[in-house]
């Protein structure tokens, strides 16, 4: 078990219970949100798009901007503050032009504060390495496993509450609330060590005589060129193709069906895979560490099709919830996944912020066709919807059986005790 010193421990902990629980919560409430408003499907699908566009396009530039700038806190609290105004701004407002600088605010700082997150984490992690390097081999993946499970239990703690304010206050009241619990996200930024990561620079050096900025831009090509890099580009897009849209699919449905009950279905939705992603995540992480990453992938990403096949194929309100079950398995590995073969892929090159962000704009192209094209689909079939949703995982599986190769290096795996 790797030693971290445990105000940076806890403040790893801390920023991924208080935070990560707005990017996920975000959308299924939305939906619900804007549905009792009396917006339709398709209307909702444009307003959630605005927001994964606009963190598309930012990915790139984000990543590059968290490579460049030491100080990874100061974006990260820039980013908790971001994400604290669109919350507010949506209750507030609930009127087109509103919301929609809501998700673009939300999505300008979601493509900044999940690498900023990843930035401190290596840092840490790499800090703990040059300590005790005999004692912390797999450290990396075992550390962001650890993000994730806490990360799960903050999504299960705030779709609870959140779901609790919206049934017995008002859709509005969960927007509120859940500015105020992204602020305590701020102080456990401050309990995290200083630390300046070696993937904030260039792992290729200087020529004799060589500009600096020619440098970056070298080192930055030698990352586009980087094997494994579009492969797994690939199956982020069509992973989030498959996943994006089907919650806020299903959370519209719901409040149709289930009217003043629908906060707590949808609560419940959030709750329980979060709660099974939060068991999961460390025990994934430290499979990615004796396994390799893609069988791990290969195993817990069949839960996507699976989930869309199911929810296809019924109406009731209160089934979705098991159903919904299956996304603790694959979001969850997701989760830990992204960020560790994103490690693996700049190891030679570094930039892995850059890295970070060309996986991002992957993600915000999935998604982005995702909520829009599904949404469509929905005004007319919403089992049609899901099943398309679910054939998409099913292509991001094929990516990772024939396309995709092993980023572990052996070297990397745990050393027995």
């Amino acid at each position: 078990m790797m030693k971290l010193k445990p105000n940076s421990t806890m403040g790893l902990d801390g920023v991924s219970f208080f935070v990560a629980n707005l990017q996920a919560a975000f959308g299924p409430f939305v939906s619900v949100y804007l549905t009792e408003e009396h917006w339709t499907q398709g209307e909702i699908g444009i307003a959630l798009t605005i927001g994964s566009v606009t963190a598309m396009a930012s990915q790139v530039p984000a990543g590059a901007l968290v490579d460049a700038l030491r100080n990874k806190r100061l974006i990260a609290e820039l980013s908790i503050v971001a994400i604290i105004a669109s919350c507010l701004i949506m209750a507030i407002m609930p009127e087109r032009l509103p919301v929609a600088i809501a998700e673009i605010l939300h999505g300008l700082a979601s493509c900044t504060l999940n690498p900023a997150i990843s930035a401190l984490t290596l840092g840490v992690v790499a800090l703990a390495i040059a300590r005790a390097p005999d004692r912390t081999r797999g450290a990396l993946g075992i550390r962001f496993g650890r993000n994730a499970s806490f990360a799960a239990v903050g999504n299960a703690m705030s779709a609870g509450l959140m779901g609790a304010a919206g049934y017995f206050i008002s859709a509005r009241a969960t927007f509120f609330l859940g500015a105020a619990m992204a602020a305590p996200g701020l102080i456990a930024l401050r309990l995290i060590e200083p630390v300046v990561t070696p993937f904030d620079q260039s792992a290729s050096g200087l020529a004799e005589g060589e500009n600096p900025g020619r440098a970056t831009v070298r080192s930055s090509l030698a990352l586009l060129k980087e094997p494994g890099l579009f492969a797994f580009a690939l199956c982020v897009v069509f992973f989030h193709l498959a996943n994006a849209a089907m919650l806020p699919l299903a959370a519209g449905q719901i409040t149709k069906d289930a009217g003043h009950s629908a906060e707590i279905i949808i609560a419940a939705c959030i709750l329980a895979p979060q709660l099974l992603g939060a068991v999961l995540s460390p025990w994934i992480g430290r499979w990615a560490e004796t396994i390799g990453r893609r069988p791990v992938m290969l195993m817990t990403f069949m839960a996507l099709p699976l989930r869309g096949i199911l929810l296809s194929c019924t109406s009731n309100p209160w089934l979705v919830v098991p159903f919904q079950m299956l996304d603790g398995i694959s979001s969850a590995s997701f989760g830990v996944m992204l960020p560790l073969v994103a490690a693996d892929l700049t190891r030679r090159t570094g930039h892995f912020n850059l890295c970070m962000g060309l996986l991002g704009l992957a993600m915000g192209l999935g998604a982005s066709f995702s909520t829009s094209l599904a949404g469509a689909v929905a005004d007319h079939s919403l089992r049609y919807a899901f099943l398309l949703l679910s054939a998409s995982g099913g292509i991001c599986l094929m990516l990772i059986v024939f396309v995709m190769k092993e980023t572990r290096r052996e070297d990397d795996a745990p050393q027995p005790s």
